[in-house]
């Protein structure tokens, strides 16, 4: 992690003395985005283990494994973000290192070609959806919660209404009443895993911009690098034109008649 540290530094500053200080704040505030990211991922982690935690106090029903069955798979996408995050981590530093050690050999063009071979873009694109895909699942979850929790309640009141009936008593409304405090517990994580996811989204959705623009600034500087074909021509023209000219053959003169 050292190592890392260290070879990201060098690159950043590589960047900064070399003409691109855009290119290295936009970079700059990817990794901050990205440590944030991989605290905030743990954090949902955790809240969905409070869930599943919950749900094995409840008795064996249905709707019990129903409920674990979402929380495993809300797991299973979340850890799926923290594995791309940490691919594309690991593939930044990558770059990073072949940058420093190119920037010996060839120059700045080094720097360029390891922005544009990080590959960012896509890999938050990815990440985003997989964002997007667990808040979506979360809200159903949340909602799934909801009304199993308000059948249980109103399915329980059908009964004691029976009981009260059965004795001459009056009956009482049965509307599934406030959530008891069994799904409160249940709610509580989930809402905060959603506020979480929410918050990721849209700061996700923030850093894919701010990665247009740092693509956009190295493929900028190498086509400016590239000759143009005209250029080109006109290079090997001059080339040409300074070698030295064919010396011709004098033809032998031919013998008198």
């Amino acid at each position: 992690m050292e190592y890392h540290q260290e070879t990201i530094e060098q690159f950043l500053k590589l960047l900064s003395e070399n003409g691109r200080a855009g290119q290295s704040e936009d970079l700059s505030s990817l990794l901050f985005y990205m440590d944030g990211m991989s605290r905030q991922l743990d954090a949902v982690r955790q809240e969905l283990q409070t869930v599943k935690t919950q749900l094995s106090q409840a008795q064996n029903t249905p709707q019990k494994n129903t409920l674990q069955g979402m929380a495993d798979a809300l797991q299973s996408k979340v850890r799926q973000a923290q594995e791309k995050l940490e691919g594309l981590r690991e593939k930044i530093m990558q770059c990073a290192a072949n940058a420093v050690e190119g920037f010996k050999r060839v120059g700045v063009t080094a720097l360029d070609k390891a922005v544009s071979a990080m590959g960012v873009h896509k890999a938050l694109e990815a990440i985003q959806q997989n964002i997007s895909g667990s808040l979506s699942d979360t809200q159903k979850s949340i909602e799934k919660v909801e009304s199993l929790g308000h059948e249980l309640r109103s399915a329980g009141g059908h009964l004691k209404n029976a009981g009260r009936a059965a004795v001459g008593k009056e009956m009482q409304q049965v509307d599934g009443g406030r959530e008891g405090r069994f799904q409160a517990a249940v709610l509580a994580p989930l809402h905060t895993a959603q506020k979480l996811l929410s918050g990721m989204n849209n700061a996700t959705l923030a850093a894919i911009g701010n990665v247009e623009r740092l693509e956009q600034a190295a493929e900028a500087v190498r086509e400016t690098k590239k000759p143009s074909i005209r250029q080109a021509l006109s290079e090997k023209k001059s080339e040409a034109a300074a070698l030295p000219a064919p010396v011709q053959e004098r033809k032998a003169p031919e013998a008198a008649r």
